[in-house]
This record gives C-alpha cells, structure tokens and sequence, in this order.
C-alpha cells in the first residue's frame, strides 16, 4: 500500500509545524522520509527500529514513528534533544551492547560513514555490532557518499557488509540506488540471513 496524497501533504504539514522546510533537504533525505519511512510504518515487519545519528532534521523521526518501539543513537551529547525518548548516547560501533542479539528489526545508518564514523576498522566494527543485533531476516539500510572527500573506505572494502544478503526494497524494486547525483549518495538495502 502507498501513501495517498493526503498522507503526503499531512506528513508535509507535521514538518512544517516542526519548523522543517523540506524544499531544504536534500534529494536522499526526501527519498528517505518520502519513500522509505513510509514503507516502514505501513509494514508489520519492522517493529523494532533504530536510527542511527541525529541532528536538526530529525527532530520529527520519533513523531512519525510514534506507533513503532522507535530508538535513536548518536554519539554526540549535545544532539541528543533530536532524537527518540529512547535515545542512546554512544557510539554505532557499540550498537550490541544496548540491544540483545536478534532483537532489531530495522537499523538504519544514513550519512554515518564519512561523517563521524571514518576510520575503516571501527566501520567493520559498527557492521558486525549491527550483524549481531539485527534478528533474523532483519533490514540495515546503509546511506553513504561515494565522492571522495566523505569516503573513508569505499563501501565494497567492508568485509563485514558480506555476513548480509541483498534485500529488494519494494517501493524502488532494487537493493541499491544512487539517491542524489551531486552528493554521489547511494542507499543500500541489505537484511541479515537465516542461518539454519
């Protein structure tokens, strides 16, 4: 089921009652809020979900998400006020140590590697915590640049992101796209294995 146009212009006037202006936003954050979110909260699948990162523009995330147990984390303290109630102050790399293993059913990491999480072993880190606190059949999606001065690691040097499979993500019918030529941003929908 895709969202009607009322469901789009409501959800544009809750952004804008928060002060947000999503003619400012980038084409991947559109593309986020727009038409991946929205598959996310119609879905019973994914129940259990954590953002990872938070700043001005997610101020609304826990709003939009208010029927679903929804989780932040963010490294940075002073960037908590636009996060979840359930918010978590620590780094990504640790993600396994606020969440049992097979607990989650969605994380989503978006602009994270390249922007704070740069250096190659603690992104290997962060997919492997992420590996152990996704349940089975659980979704990562994974935003990151490909321009050079915001990729620390190319993204197919991650010897981690291997422990996952691709995921077709039904609205755009692919696992991976490029969002936005200017910023070279890709999303990448990948989901933990069942292991028998």
């Amino acid at each position: 089921m895709s969202w009607t146009k009322s469901m789009r212009i409501a959800l544009h006037r809750r952004l804008i009652h928060f002060g947000i202006d999503t003619r400012k936003l980038r084409k991947d954050r559109i593309l986020l809020e727009q038409t991946i979110f929205p598959y996310l909260l119609q879905s019973d699948a994914y129940q259990r979900i954590l953002f990872v990162g938070t700043a001005w523009y997610t101020l609304h995330y826990p709003r939009l998400f208010q029927n679903k147990e929804f989780w932040t984390l963010e490294i940075d303290p002073n960037l908590a006020p636009f996060g979840s109630p359930n918010h978590i102050i620590d780094s990504c790399t640790n993600i396994d140590r606020h969440f049992d293993e097979n607990s989650l059913d969605c994380i989503i990491l978006n602009g994270v590697f390249g922007f704070g999480l740069n250096d190659p072993i603690d992104m290997e880190q962060t997919c492997i915590a992420i590996h152990k606190s996704l349940r089975p059949n659980g979704l990562l999606i994974l935003g990151y640049n490909t321009l050079p001065a915001s990729t620390p690691c190319p993204i197919d040097h991650i010897k981690a992101l291997k422990l996952f499979t691709p995921f077709t993500f039904p609205p755009l019918n692919t696992h991976t796209l490029q969002s936005d030529p200017t910023n070279q941003h890709w999303f990448q929908f990948i989901s933990k294995p069942t292991r028998i």
